[in-house]
């Protein structure tokens, strides 16, 4: 299968959000809503997130993610946010290499991701490694 991955500016992102839209929500389904996928178009739109889509020839979007710079006090790391769409397996080695790169040029030194317990063995054999387990509880409905 031939794949093509693009990073899209944030001046450019409300040329495709439409036909990314249900990815972002597809990948922010599992969070704990900490953001709405109307928060993260606002972080596109202000280059606080990154939107990246992973398309065919045809221009067939398999999967759309989105990535944020964390800096903390010691490191600076390129977090992936959200993740949805298709095919995983047959492109997630193109990805991360383009992503990890695309890092390196803005300085960050890692990687990072929360994700579910099947996403952490697809990303085993790429070098990832289970980092810390993240429990959580609500203390209020938010709704």
């Amino acid at each position: 299968m031939s794949i093509f991955i693009s990073g899209i500016p944030s001046e450019r992102v409300d040329e495709v959000w439409h036909e990314c839209k249900e990815y972002v929500q597809m990948g922010n389904n599992k969070s704990k809503e900490e953001m709405t996928i109307d928060d993260i178009y606002e972080k596109l739109l202000t280059a606080d997130m990154q939107l990246w889509i992973v398309f065919s020839k045809d221009r067939e979007i398999y999967s759309v993610l989105t990535t944020e710079i964390v800096t903390y006090p010691r490191k600076t790391t390129c977090r992936i946010v959200t993740l949805g769409g298709e095919g995983l397996d047959e492109w997630v080695e193109d990805l991360l290499n383009i992503l990890e790169e695309w890092a390196k040029e803005q300085g960050c030194v890692a990687m990072e991701t929360c994700c579910r317990k099947g996403f952490t063995k697809k990303l085993k054999k790429y070098g990832y490694e289970h980092a810390y387990t993240v429990l959580g509880k609500e203390l209020q409905t938010l709704h």
